[in-house]
């Protein structure tokens, strides 16, 4: 009896679109292919599989529990201003990066590519660093870049793979084994909205700012650490203008921090929580004022350049973050981390999702924005005030809650 071709979900919270399936299939059978909003799932070409299954072995977030455990949680900025200044909080990936590639290694993120998609590369050289910094509050496409990583691992190069949970949880399955030469980074993730779904944003902007989006970046520090970001266009006449994202006022912003966009895994995400699958974590400090406000007060830390907080989940990283020497850091424990970064500790929460993707189906962006519009008011405006108040007066308003 023939075997069947395999079945990779039955239900579309099954799958978190890593692309492991994808590489490891010996006769590149396997295409992710986007779905109404944009989410891609695999699916299998029937004329070129051999039923051989290793797609369906290789599926971390069906097949595998992580057994890491934080072994040492820190606070932490780069000395390096420039790095901590480029990036989203404190410059931490960027100092870890630098280190590998002087190492003659190569690191491995998502950046942003010319039209505004956001897919995994890699980098050799340290002045091609800046596109992997930052948030990037989108999928990346992993393409083949579980394949590409592993060459590198086989023919002894170090290397540093970065992206979601979920992402490396996948890069490992389809390893199959530990290499000494790589560490792995995850992200603090909310979740991931769809390329297709940015994508429709970018060209409302475009249409109502009237010019070609040339610049954008989710988190602009000039504003201070928060997620409020910045776009620049360039208008027909030749001219750039200058738009800020803040969080409040951004539709897209407030959609993704509300967790409305994601795609349908992350409500039951089973990596948000202590049991990460990186060798180390990165993220936001997120209330580090209320969790150690004498770290802002004796070390010089600048609360609105951004601080992150870096755990090690295992010896490996524990190991090499000791061996990172541009890094300050402050002890500190999971559970204050954890605090005001809820997906420390559980999924996003699937909210109004339902109703909003089925606006975002029906007139994409447009109604989308139509609906922020209706329902925002006057809170559009929060994040813009905030950004008024002293820094000083904000730290002691901060303290009274």
């Amino acid at each position: 009896m023939e075997k069947q071709i395999p079945v990779l979900y039955k239900k579309k919270s099954d799958c978190c679109g890593c692309g492991a399936c994808m590489n490891i299939c010996p006769r590149k059978a396997i295409s992710m292919t986007e779905d109404e909003c944009g989410f891609v799932y695999p699916e299998i070409n029937a004329e070129l599989c051999i039923r051989c299954g290793k797609c369906k072995k290789v599926c971390a977030f069906q097949n595998t529990e992580e057994t890491n455990y934080p072994l040492k949680t820190v606070a932490a900025v780069s000395k390096n201003k420039e790095q901590a200044s480029n990036s989203a909080s404190g410059g931490i990936f960027a100092a870890i990066a630098e280190q590998f590639i002087s190492d003659n290694g190569v690191v491995y993120g998502a950046a942003f590519d010319e039209k505004w998609g956001v897919s995994h590369r890699e980098v050799s050289k340290e002045d091609e660093l800046p596109v992997l910094q930052g948030s990037k509050y989108v999928q990346s496409s992993i393409g083949f870049t579980y394949t590409q990583a592993k060459e590198n691992l086989e023919s002894g190069k170090m290397v540093l793979f970065s992206g979601t949970p979920c992402q490396i949880a996948g890069f490992k399955k389809y390893l199959g084994k530990e290499y000494g030469n790589l560490l792995t980074i995850d992200i603090i993730c909310h979740g991931v909205p769809s390329e297709k779904i940015f994508q429709s944003y970018i060209k409302y902007l475009e249409n109502k700012e009237g010019g070609s989006l040339k610049y954008f970046t989710f988190r602009d520090k000039k504003i201070g650490w928060g997620i409020n970001g910045c776009a620049k266009f360039e208008t027909h006449n030749g001219k750039i203008k200058e738009k800020k994202l803040w969080q409040s006022a951004s539709s897209y912003l407030y959609y993704f921090v509300k967790g409305w966009i994601y795609r349908e895994n992350c409500y039951c995400c089973k990596y948000a929580g202590k049991n990460r699958p990186g060798d180390i974590t990165l993220g936001d400090y997120w209330g580090i004022e209320k969790e150690h406000p004498e770290y802002l007060q004796s070390s010089g830390w600048d609360e609105n350049k951004g601080i992150s907080v870096v755990i090690a989940n295992s010896e490996k990283g524990e190991k090499y973050l000791h061996q990172v020497e541009c890094l300050d850091t402050k002890t500190s424990l999971f559970e204050k981390a954890a605090q005001a970064n809820d997906q420390l500790r559980h999924p996003s929460s699937e909210g109004k999702r339902k109703e909003i993707l089925s606006a975002f189906i029906k007139n994409g962006w447009y109604e989308l924005e139509r609906e922020y519009q209706k329902n925002i008011g006057l809170k559009k405006y929060s994040s813009q005030i905030k950004a008024m108040i002293p820094k000083e007066l904000k730290k002691w308003l901060k303290s009274q809650i």
